[in-house]
């Protein structure tokens, strides 16, 4: 008996043992050419229309190269011949209906750059040339074709009678800020009436004839209203769980809408979706964490749609450390855990499918986020896996812009000499010289001595300079409005008036007669194509930069660059290539490279960036015509603009800032031949996290500002082409030591040399390997000669 129980007792513990063990398939390398590896996949997915294709974030160069080996083997051994990629459905519909065959240019552009600009994933949009294959998208948000988006869905309403209830400036206005800045704001329209107004118009849109156009636009348009309820709905992401929480189950239920509504009208292709693990995972019932229980993914939805007929693939790796933005964080792998117990078994790239006894005990992953573990059965997430025990950051095939200019910006001390610990504290008030009242964020510039300062919300400023220099200094007082200063450093002590530069006017005259500022703008704006560059053209710029850092030259560089614009009205930025450089000064500080392409590659056109001259939003300007009598300004209206909208879409700004300036437009062909512009802020509570995720530890007041000024010159053509530029930005914060911290960075650009004929297409320079300002060598004999040069430039 005891024998006998014995026996039993280790049979059973071997049963369990097997059980527990996880039985793998060996894969090879993801760029391996061969796909003999891949022969199981047959047995695995007979009879599935739908592979989901998944990825543990969208950051590793080998994973996507490892999913395109196996669509390359499901489309050549199981004829799958449609890829349905997590970018936006209106953006890929958009592209497929202008391009009769596919572009590979225009495919990279339409889905996300997370993607497009690496060299792995080039390989898939290689295989999809060469063997035709089929591409949409399915994602509800829309990332590249926004006003192309807003301008159609009025067109085609219009076309199919369906009538818009609400303002249509103020509708598009919302549209915007939801598929812009993923926020509704409600400042015109609430959103109850928003959702309402969406609603009635899907339901009429799905009374129409069964056409492909009425398709995608009935699905785009639901996509609109899922983006719009996300946005609306959307509260702080609860700690550990990204993207998935129950704040983005209106995009991923859309998703699902969009894939099923797609294979219901094409039930003969087979298709393969990618995108992210967490979009594609099959049941989340198993998931023990609260929080990401409540989330439902777009596989769900499909999974209770399909059944059998869909297949979830995911990828997932055993990195112990993961790249943010441009820093290294630690994330060990969790002994016992998924990942760990694949990693043991010390193979590089393993296939693991959901059917067996060791995937259905509860057990730690981070499948839901690629940081932080948690506790769910595999058997239940996916139906298979595909292990990489490390995964690697992708080769970068594109310009990769920087976030921001300060994250450069090296942390220099400010020690005081003894010399200036003796300096002159100056306190000053700057007013306007007929109401008496504070004026707000005035320059207060001591150029040679590198000195920069802007009043407060107040009016008041403070500054030291070292008693033994003060004497015979001018210090350089300007605001956007009044006529600037020079006076002597020793007298900005007190209170200073500045004169207003222009006088206000109700209305002015045209043939007889009156209009207002809004009538001009629409006309402006109505004119743009006609008067300012809407096709492709050469230049040359000459530019100076200088940085400085706590009152300190860090760095004044000037250089020579030939450029590529495709028009103003073109959502691209200008392209260049670097021909010459001079470094006027570097500090030891600052030895890091520079690079060209971040001089001025921030929308800095207000023709093709500004809100002003845009055709839905100039309505929302405060406007009012004014004139300063000077002989400069005959012939032209000037207008003062300024809004009380304080968000990306309307200032152009990351952080909630003021934006103001004045616009002069010429008088007989309403083209815009100068625009100043002016951007405050001082940085609001909720937004202190996300600056200081960005910039680094700080406390106390926060304050920032930047002018701009851009002129605009008739040319050989007849049209009005951007001539000179200059942009200042200038912050000032605390930092935890309690030090008061300030930089200056200002950019001065001549545009020259205009080519219509004969273009020579720039494409865009890999900024690490490239662009760096270092590579051009001093052409001593090139910078003598354009000195006498650059003073006959415009």
């Amino acid at each position: 008996m005891t024998r006998n129980l014995f026996l039993l007792f280790t049979f059973l513990s071997f049963q369990l043992l097997q059980s527990q063990e996880i039985k793998t398939h060996s894969l090879l390398p993801p760029e391996s050419q061969d796909h003999s590896d891949l022969h199981f996949l047959k047995e695995e997915l007979e009879g599935k229309q739908l592979v989901m294709l998944g990825e543990l974030t969208h950051m590793y160069g080998n994973i996507f190269e490892m999913k395109t080996r196996v669509i390359e083997y499901l489309h050549k051994e199981l004829g799958y011949i449609t890829i349905a990629m997590e970018s936006s459905m209106y953006d890929l519909w958009l592209m497929n209906s202008e391009h009769v065959e596919f572009d590979p240019e225009a495919f990279n552009e339409a889905v996300f750059n997370v993607w497009s600009n690496t060299s792995e994933f080039q390989r898939l949009v290689n295989y999809i040339e060469q063997n035709d294959l089929k591409v949409v998208g399915f994602d509800s948000q829309i990332i590249n074709n926004v006003p192309e988006f807003i301008d159609g869905f009025f067109e085609y309403c219009g076309e199919q009678n369906i009538g818009i209830k609400l303002d249509e400036d103020d509708m598009g206005i919302a549209m915007e800020e939801v598929l812009d800045e993923v926020e509704y704001s409600g400042d015109d329209i609430t959103f109850k009436a928003f959702e309402k107004e969406l609603k009635r118009i899907i339901k009429e849109m799905q009374e129409l004839e069964e056409t492909e156009s009425n398709y995608y636009w009935l699905q785009c348009t639901k996509g609109m209203l899922a983006s719009s309820r996300d946005a609306f709905y959307s509260k702080e992401i609860p700690y550990k769980s990204e993207m998935a929480n129950k704040n983005h189950n209106f995009r991923d239920e859309q998703m699902a809408d969009n894939l099923l509504t797609y294979l219901a009208r094409n039930p003969d292709e087979k298709v393969v979706a990618w995108a992210d693990n967490i979009h594609v995972v099959n049941d989340m019932s198993s998931v023990k964490d609260p929080v990401l229980r409540e989330f439902a993914p777009m596989g769900s939805h499909i999974k209770k749609a399909m059944g059998d007929k869909v297949y979830s693939l995911a990828t997932i790796h055993a990195n112990d450390s993961l790249l943010e933005n441009t820093t290294w964080h630690q994330t060990p792998v969790l002994k016992g855990s998924f990942e760990d117990r694949l990693a043991a078994i010390g193979e590089p790239y393993l296939f693991i499918s959901s059917s067996q006894e060791a995937l259905r005990e509860p057990q730690q992953h981070r499948l839901l986020n690629f940081q932080y573990f948690s506790e769910a059965r595999m058997d239940q997430l996916h139906d298979g896996y595909i292990f990489l025990r490390k995964a690697t950051i992708p080769k970068k095939e594109a310009f990769e812009i920087i976030v921001s200019e300060e994250k450069e910006f090296p942390e220099v001390s400010e020690k005081l000499s003894a010399e200036e610990s003796a300096a002159s504290g100056i306190q000053g008030l700057i007013v306007d010289s007929e109401t008496k009242q504070p004026i707000p964020f005035v320059n207060i510039n001591l150029k040679e001595q590198g000195i920069y300062r802007i009043s407060d919300k107040e009016g008041r400023f403070q500054l030291k300079i070292p008693q033994a220099t003060s004497t015979g200094i001018q210090a350089s007082i300007t605001a956007l409005g009044y006529e600037s200063k020079e006076i002597p450093v020793n007298d900005l002590n007190g209170t200073i008036t500045l004169v207003p530069a222009f006088e206000q006017l109700n209305e002015v005259v045209l043939n007889g007669f009156g209009t207002t500022p809004k009538k001009v703008m629409k006309r402006v704006i109505k004119e743009i194509e006609k008067n300012h560059p809407t096709d492709p053209f050469n230049y040359k710029k000459y530019g100076q930069v200088v940085l400085f850092l706590n009152d300190t030259l860090l760095r004044d560089i000037e250089f020579v660059t030939k450029e590529y614009y495709q028009g103003y009205r073109q959502k691209y930025f200008p392209e260049q290539k670097l021909e010459q450089v001079k470094w006027n000064h570097r500090s030891n500080s600052a030895k890091s490279p520079e690079y060209s392409t971040r001089m001025d590659i921030f929308r800095g056109n207000p023709i093709q960036f500004s809100s002003l001259l845009h055709k839905r939003k100039y309505k929302k300007f405060d406007l009012e015509f004014i004139t300063s009598g000077k002989p400069e300004n005959e012939g032209l209206y000037v207008i003062k603009f300024s809004t009380d909208k304080t968000r990306f879409g309307f200032t152009n700004y990351w952080f909630p800032s003021t934006y103001s300036g004045e616009i002069y437009i010429n008088k007989k062909d309403f083209a815009v031949v100068k625009m100043m512009e002016k951007w405050e802020s001082t940085l609001p509570e909720e937004k202190m996290e996300d600056y200081k995720y960005w910039h680094g530890e700080y406390t106390g007041d926060l304050k920032w500002t930047q002018d701009r000024v851009i002129t605009y010159s008739q040319q050989s053509d007849g049209k009005y082409y951007a001539s000179s530029f200059f942009e200042r930005n200038y912050h000032d914060k605390f930092d935890m030591q309690g030090e008061f911290r300030n930089s200056i960075y200002e950019k001065n650009f001549l545009l020259y040399d205009y080519r219509f004929e004969n273009l020579e297409v720039l494409v865009r320079e890999d900024w690490k390997k490239n662009a760096a300002l270092d590579r051009v060598e001093y052409d001593e004999q090139f910078w003598s000669s354009f000195e006498k040069e650059k003073n006959l430039l415009p």
